[in-house]
């Protein structure tokens, strides 16, 4: 009898223990649908730019990164022999066949990063991870584009419950065909200062994989008050290439823009004269390379990152809409001087 009394106890006591053990976890962060954007003066505390925006928007409006077939995959810290593994065979961490949009696209939002900034990309429970600028923008293909991947093995977040999650894609392959961001490749790819040791001591590619992302803030070095020694002039004519449609105005003239800096906005009436309803789209002919490569970054419209493939603008038979231009010079941008383009509006009966 006494001894089935104290059997009884440490069952009681190991089901306690059980259940501390179980109230002590934490909470799991739910995905994500939306991501801050931010970009933060020398000081570290001024907004220079600001924008939200979700992964609908990011699919719709920017380059997607990932086919939804390819699988990606991490690497976690290995406890016996090469702790690097240059093979890239050991303790794989799979990430799925993924979409997603690369970051530098989201910073290119904001303004963009200059040689010496610094990104955090932060979870919504404020785990957080920096890189450099050259991980951002000059990614080796052994580690490949940074992404914020919104969609894994057929479903979007929050339905992808990791989501929204940083992954590398890695643009070259193991001896078993993987996409594979090593360990190895961490080494050789980001700074010391950039990388991830589990306990401090193992190296994991898997621990810069931030899960349920909520905020990208960009750190810059770069002074925000702009310099009239390199400022540039910024002049577009605009032209309809079809008939259909009216504009009103002939030019627009967006002065003087410094690098890190943003235009006024500036605004175009587009009617509809014809019999059809029609979508339009904008191509922007730079009259020179460095005009084009000026534009391409810089001009946002209605928002969004200049995109010739993007309807700018669905109207009705004897209807008018205003469409918003700006542009928001990228920091690192160095050409000085006039910067002409020809902006060509194109209507499409729906």
């Amino acid at each position: 009898m006494m001894w089935k009394k104290i059997r009884q106890n440490m069952t009681l006591a190991m089901l306690l223990c059980i259940v501390v053990s179980c109230l002590a976890m934490p909470a799991q962060a739910s995905a994500t649908t939306e991501v801050h954007v931010v970009k933060y003066a020398p000081d570290g505390t001024t907004i220079l730019y600001e924008t939200t925006v979700t992964t609908g928007w990011m699919e719709s409006n920017l380059p997607v990164c990932g086919d939804g077939d390819t699988h990606y995959y991490h690497q976690g810290p290995i406890f016996e022999g090469d702790q690097w593994d240059p093979t890239e065979t050991l303790n794989l961490k799979e990430k799925g066949a993924l979409k997603g949009t690369d970051i530098k696209d989201l910073c290119n939002l904001v303004g963009g990063m200059s040689l010496g900034d610094e990104i955090k990309i932060k979870a919504s429970d404020g785990f957080h991870r920096y890189f450099a600028y050259d991980d951002v923008y000059a990614p080796e293909a052994e580690q490949g584009p940074m992404v914020l991947c919104w969609y894994k093995d057929g479903n979007y977040a929050p339905t992808y419950e990791e989501g929204m999650q940083f992954v590398f894609f890695a643009q070259t392959t193991n001896a078993a065909g993987q996409y594979v961001f090593g360990n190895w490749d961490m080494h050789e790819c980001l700074d010391e200062e950039y990388r991830y040791n589990y306990s401090g001591t193992y190296p994991s590619s898997n621990g810069l994989s931030v899960r349920t992302i909520s905020d990208i803030e960009i750190y810059t070095t770069q002074s925000s008050e702009g310099d009239a020694s390199t400022s540039l002039t910024a002049i577009a004519n605009v032209e309809v290439t079809m008939v259909g449609i009216s504009l009103n105005r002939t030019e627009i003239d967006y002065g003087n823009v410094g690098p890190g800096l943003s235009s006024d906005n500036e605004s175009l009436e587009i009617t509809n004269i014809g019999s059809s309803d029609v979508d339009v789209t904008l191509e922007v002919d730079g009259e020179s390379e460095t005009a084009q490569n000026f534009y391409e970054q810089s001009l946002f419209v209605d928002n969004g990152l200049y995109n010739p493939a993007t309807i700018i603008a669905q109207i009705i038979t004897s209807s008018s809409e205003d469409i918003v231009t700006q542009l928001r010079v990228p920091s690192n941008w160095n050409e000085i001087g006039t910067q002409d383009a020809t902006f060509l509006f194109w209507a499409e009966e729906t």
